[in-house]
């Protein structure tokens, strides 16, 4: 049996090395192969922070899945961003991708780990970086979360970083056609019919402008049209359902559902109103964790059990079972 709760570890690339922190639930049976979930965390904080912020611990012990928080280190960024930004860590096989794609491997040498199962997320920095996973490493990721975060290579410069948070990114059709090139060489070592993506943002975030969920979905709407083309699908096209909702006392938000022609569920989008730039639903209220949205990691592993499944080329049927929307 693996060791339960917290573990370190060290990953190691062409791009670098990182620290990480594993959780492992108590819950887990041996010889049965179980999920892995990466959690980027934001600037100026940590594995510790990350957890505590998001709760998604405790989702992890009740759904028997493993927890992996990869820490930028401030020699990389001073301020501990992931430099989601620069063009050195866009690309497969360089900077942090490669790093991050290291800890992966890390973890799958030491715990049984279902491939298939395998996911990201990310807030902020960490959400604009979970981008730039799905799109270059999309052999290991089977889907992607993006809190606060942006579409994939949405600045070269830090400048043009800054810009982004500010008003938004470039044109997402051109960058949903640029994540799908850089996917090409991860779809050749496994192949994949879409990337699931599920985004939250608060719409009085004024560190992130909230524009940049919008741009994101349509990033990856776009991505996935790509993906479909190349597999001689034709009529591809998402239907969008929205679904108001609100937390007693707290928050009120909209859930858009994005799903295929038969009803299959491939993207979401969540907007907070009212929530600033924090985590939705924390178990407790802190300057980056507001416990009056709706459960965000909650919503993310139900989002990733449902849609991830159906993602990859592998199954007997096109359209193997998953969600559907009526």
């Amino acid at each position: 049996m693996a060791e339960q709760g917290w573990t370190t570890g060290t990953a190691r690339a062409d791009g670098g090395s990182r620290n990480f922190k594993l959780w492992t639930p108590e819950t887990l049976e041996p010889g049965r192969a179980y999920p892995l979930v990466m959690m980027l965390h934001g600037c100026t904080h940590d594995a510790v922070d990350m957890a505590d912020i998001s709760g998604i611990n405790q989702i992890a012990e009740a759904n028997r899945f493993l927890v992996v928080y990869p820490e930028q280190s401030r020699l990389a960024n001073l301020m501990k961003c992931w430099n989601w930004f620069h063009p050195k860590h866009q690309r497969r096989g360089a900077g942090e991708p490669s790093i991050l794609a290291a800890v992966v491997d890390s973890v799958c040498s030491v715990h049984n780990i279902d491939s298939d199962r395998i996911y990201v997320a990310g807030v902020s920095a960490g959400g604009a970086m979970a981008s730039i996973l799905a799109a270059t490493y999309p052999d290991l990721f089977a889907a992607a979360a993006m809190f606060a975060g942006t579409e994939f290579k949405a600045a070269t410069s830090a400048r043009e970083g800054f810009a982004v948070m500010k008003q938004g990114g470039p044109d997402p059709i051109s960058h949903g056609e640029l994540a799908f090139e850089a996917m090409r060489e991860g779809l050749v070592r496994k192949k994949r019919r879409r990337m699931p993506v599920i985004v939250f943002h608060g719409t009085a975030d004024s560190r992130v402008n909230p524009v940049n969920a919008d741009q994101t979905i349509e990033q990856w709407r776009k991505t996935n049209a790509c993906l479909a083309a190349v597999q001689s699908e034709v009529g591809f096209a998402l239907t969008e359902k929205v679904i108001d909702g609100k937390i007693p006392s707290g928050y009120s938000y909209r859930q858009h559902i994005y799903a295929e022609f038969d009803g299959r569920v491939l993207m979401e989008k969540w907007l907070v109103d009212g929530l600033e730039h924090a985590w939705s639903g924390s178990p407790r209220a802190s300057k980056y964790g507001d416990a009056k949205g709706p459960n965000a990691s909650a919503e993310i592993w139900r989002f990733f059990s449902e849609t991830g499944s159906h993602s990859t080329s592998s199954s007997s049927s096109p359209h193997p079972a998953g969600p559907k929307i009526e």
